[in-house]
């Protein structure tokens, strides 16, 4: 009977235990993309009372003779699904739409991942978890090493715009300022018209400025030349009309240029980003909001109508984008950043994947951290390579279905109320063996 009362105590303790990883569900039905947790069991030892016997060629086999010794917790596994998103209209609020984790760091440098995309920005610039932990930002699409780097935004900051002296290695459709057609214009020197032709978008300025030139030469014009230096499209020499008939390209248009006016518009221009310094400056850009694209991306906006943000271009690099006031867009190469602050800075949320997920401890704060079965961790942007999207606007619910916790309580009571019967019966048989033997 002592084996009885010991096989169905250890089934009181593991539904006790179930009943545990239950509650813990159930009270964590409203956190932040909380995973909700089952548990498994399997067999203890069993009693072998006889192992059993070959069958011969004079009698049977016999089978073997077991007592199983109880149960025990065969694992608690957790179910990373994705929860529901979460409508909340603010800007900050994110949820990964797929594979991948956050990357967080605490103040001694010690990284943890979460699914929680709650976030604000500090008064540093820092954008942190509900907890003050910076957020990671991504150096790469796609990498088998985190990046060192938060996210971080200039709070103030100074753009200056200047014309890019490179201008002449600049296609017409790289041109932040102008989005020149293809087609001809049409110039009158003296009494002679001279057909200008301008190229396809992947033109270069030099090749344009060359072909104005061969055309002015091959119609005999040798008082007019065309030039090109920082940023600007130029004339020497006079131009008596720009005949509109026959034009068909928007030349003219978007660079300015005229009988009167010898020198284009800044067509190509670099855009340098600071920090401000001197915060009491009354020319200081002050940062007005923050929102979140699809690839994790932060998009800042200040006082004056510039955006300031990143974007994954087509060799899958991250590269800087600045919008003027005016609506002009300064990419990649021809964005400067200028300053510690901005320097430092980073706008692109880095996302990790793992091996295997499961293999993730769970800490407090909605967090994780690595455990020695997560395998290989690999590091991206949202939207890129495996990496989900990013929502934002709202965050992600927690995953638990009551219904199923419910269920799985009722199976949990009744699993500690048979084995508490049991208990009790092989109790009271060992007190009716006592007094027979009394």
């Amino acid at each position: 009977m002592s084996q009885a009362l010991h096989t169905s105590s250890t089934g009181i303790n593991a539904g006790q235990s179930q009943i545990n990883v239950i509650a813990n569900n159930v009270a964590n039905i409203n956190t932040t993309a909380f995973k909700a947790a089952n548990m498994t069991f399997e067999t203890l030892f069993s009693n072998n009372l006889s192992y059993g016997s070959a069958a011969t060629k004079d009698g049977g086999g016999t089978n073997p003779k077991q007592i199983g010794l109880g149960v025990k917790i065969g694992g608690i596994t957790r179910n990373f699904t994705p929860g529901t998103f979460v409508s909340t209209g603010r800007n900050l609020d994110t949820m990964i739409s797929g594979t991948g984790f956050y990357v967080v760091q605490d103040a001694d440098g010690q990284k943890f991942f979460t699914r929680d995309g709650i976030f604000s920005i500090d008064s540093a610039g820092n954008l942190v978890t509900q907890n003050g932990l910076k957020v990671m930002g991504a150096k790469s699409i796609y990498s088998n090493a985190g990046s060192e780097k938060t996210v971080s935004v200039p709070n103030h900051m100074l753009a200056k715009i200047k014309g890019d002296p490179n201008i002449n290695a600049k296609t017409l459709k790289q041109l932040n300022n102008a989005s020149i057609t293809t087609g001809v214009v049409n110039i009158r020197v003296g009494t002679t018209t001279v057909s200008l032709p301008v190229g396809d978008g992947d033109t270069t300025v030099e090749k344009l400025v060359s072909d104005f030139n061969q055309a002015l030469e091959d119609a005999g014009v040798d008082s007019v030349s065309f030039s090109a230096a920082d940023g600007a499209i130029s004339y020497s020499g006079t131009i008596d009309e720009f005949v509109s008939e026959g034009t068909t390209s928007n030349f003219r248009g978007e660079t300015g240029l005229s009988v009167t006016n010898n020198t284009s518009t800044l067509l190509n221009q670099t855009v340098q980003i600071s920090d401000m310094i001197n915060y009491n400056d009354q020319n200081a850009i002050t940062l007005d909001s923050v929102a979140v694209d699809e690839n994790g991306i932060l998009i800042a906006t200040y006082n004056n109508g510039s955006i300031l943000t990143q974007y994954v271009d087509a060799d899958e690099t991250i590269q800087w984008k600045f919008t003027s006031p005016e609506g002009v867009n300064i990419i990649g190469a021809d964005v400067e950043a200028a300053g510690s602050s901005i320097r430092n800075s980073n706008l692109a949320l880095e996302l990790a994947t793992m091996v295997n997920e499961e293999g993730l401890v769970s800490i407090n704060n909605n967090l994780w951290k690595w455990g020695p079965d997560v395998g290989e961790i690999y590091y991206g942007v949202a939207g890129e390579m495996s990496f989900g999207a990013i929502e934002s606007g709202g965050y992600e619910e927690s995953n638990v279905d009551i219904s199923t916790e419910l269920s799985n309580m009722i199976s949990a009571q009744r699993m500690i109320q048979m084995n508490s019967r049991v208990f009790s019966t092989a109790s009271s048989v060992m007190e009716t063996l006592a007094y027979l033997g009394s």
